[in-house]
């Protein structure tokens, strides 16, 4: 099966559910169809509909004042087609451009990848509205393959580099995902800095060529785009805040559905050859070494169709920046998180040694694969610097779609409601410090507490209470900047750790000498 026979039929939607401590709130409601979001480094976020073609933004939590922002022009809709990824220029707001990956119907069957210009409010000095001029559309390119109804991969997002990065189904073709050269089943990485201000395109494909690709070599032009191939949809993909690596949900056919690792050095993921683990189709033509995918779920269990869906790679360094939600725990730094859209669960990946596997499950977890259930529909997935995922819930098409995220509390929430909660940890003061660090915690309760320091990889640095009782109320917590032997830690990154009453709160520490 594709990623769906036709993404307007929605699947029923269940009541989601979350470990002890997570729940699941409402941020904006009454969308059309929402497939892709992305996020402007001052908070507001664009969310795009995918059968309208429409960009809505939402702006402290509702929709923008300008609603829409524009509707993308000469789209394809229907089934898997239509507006379908949106990125924003990492030099915002000096460079207001967004860019676009959508079918288009001029040229026909093509897909295209567009810049638009953004105006408005552009530094959020005021109601932070903006607009799109559609006649600012500058074209990067205009013929990537788009013969099937299917298969359009669809996400775009800029990397840790800068580079603009794209992903391209096989268009129902499998064996082209071989053909590093057609544009069919791949990852494309993109230098966008190199392109005029003004509307028009596309360019000649070496202006859009980073000199560091890894076939730049390559006597086709349009294979040293491309950075990674031998994928059959990957329909969304995430980047690691940590290293800038690729991690890939690649949508299976007939017996798994994968997750692929792309660090950046030209890799082949072996569609149709392998579908996850098994041989599939060995009558393609393959050259060089096939990657195997880190992680897989058989669907031939599931019944009907199956899609992967790639979540965000929980960064171990989020900034709380709002009360009303809290970094997850510090064993969930580094984690990454995929759904199914047809099936809703939510599952979380962990790094043990040199290899990825399921995290061990935690108190609350629906079941022992399972650390969310209910999350049918979700077509995208974005962490935000709060400490919370937010989501894109199609629903049906006609104003059901929602955006929703997941709020570490330290409570347990019924119906998307946090209870009072067991424990609540401020803010370290001051940040960043030369010296002592201080900064206060609540319980609700009276129970044991545990208070760590941790360094980026986890590792243990100062024990400062160990299963301490206190009662309910205020207590300080002080950090001398030494470590368990008396000797001062070194500048730089460091995670305070609370725990108290089964649950437990991270907060960042930063250390300069």
């Amino acid at each position: 099966m594709p990623l769906a026979a036709s993404l307007a039929v929605s699947p029923g939607l269940a009541q989601t559910m979350l470990p002890t401590g997570f729940v699941d709130q409402p941020v904006v409601a009454g969308l059309d169809f929402p497939v892709g979001m992305a996020r402007l480094p001052d908070g507001r976020v664009f969310v795009i509909e995918q059968l309208s073609a429409k960009v809505r933004l939402i702006v402290n939590g509702a929709l923008s004042s300008t609603d829409p922002v524009c509707t993308i022009d000469q789209v394809v809709s229907g089934g898997e087609q239509g507006l379908l990824g949106i990125a924003v220029d990492p030099g915002w707001p000096a460079r207001p451009y967004v860019y676009v990956h959508c079918d288009a119907s001029v040229p026909g069957h093509t897909i295209r990848i567009s810049r638009y210009t953004v105006t408005g409010d552009l530094s959020f000095s005021g109601n932070g509205a903006l607009a799109i001029d559609v006649a600012s559309r500058r074209d990067l390119i205009t013929d990537l393959p788009d013969a099937a109804g299917n298969h359009n991969g669809g996400t775009l997002r800029f990397g840790l580099d800068g580079r603009l990065y794209d992903s391209m189904g096989e268009d129902a073709q499998s064996c082209l995902a071989q053909d590093d050269s057609t544009g069919h089943g791949v990852i494309l990485r993109l230098d966008v800095s190199r392109l005029p201000s003004t509307p028009g395109g596309p360019p000649t494909l070496d202006v859009i060529t980073p000199g560091d690709n890894p076939q730049i070599g390559a006597s086709n032009l349009k294979r040293r785009l491309i950075e990674a191939w031998g994928l059959r949809n990957p329909f969304r993909f995430q980047i690691d805040p940590a290293s800038g690596a690729r991690f890939i949900g690649d949508v299976g056919q007939s017996a798994f559905e994968e997750i692929d690792f792309d660090p950046g050095n030209g890799r082949d993921f072996g569609w149709p050859y392998f579908e996850g683990p098994a041989i599939l189709d060995a009558s393609c033509d393959t050259s060089g070494t096939l990657s195997a995918p880190i992680a897989w779920y058989d669907r031939t269990n599931l019944g009907g169709s199956a899609a992967v869906i790639m979540g965000p790679v929980y960064p171990a360094n989020p900034l709380p920046v709002t009360p009303a939600a809290a970094t997850f725990p510090i064993e969930y730094a580094g984690d990454a998180f995929f759904s199914d859209y047809y099936h809703g669960f939510l599952r979380r990946l962990h790094f043990s040694g040199s290899s990825w596997a399921l995290a061990a499950p935690v108190p609350g977890q629906p079941s022992p694969t399972d650390w969310g259930q209910g999350f049918d529909g979700v077509s995208d997935y974005l962490f935000v610097p709060d400490g919370s995922i937010w989501y894109c819930q199609q629903g049906a098409s006609g104003g059901a779609g929602e955006i929703r995220r997941i709020v570490f509390t330290g409570s347990t929430g019924v119906g998307g409601q946090p209870s009072t909660p067991v424990l609540t940890v401020g803010s370290p003061f001051p940040q960043p410090s030369n010296g002592p660090v201080t900064l206060q915690y609540s319980l609700a309760i009276s129970t044991p507490v545990k208070a760590t320091i941790h360094d980026l990889r986890g590792r243990l640095i100062r024990t400062l209470e160990s299963d301490v009782v206190h009662g309910p109320g205020d207590h300080p917590l002080i950090w001398d900047g030494l470590d368990d032997r008396g000797r001062g830690a070194r500048a730089g990154f460091y995670f305070l750790r609370v725990e108290a009453g089964g649950l437990s709160q991270s907060r960042r520490i930063v250390l300069v000498r």
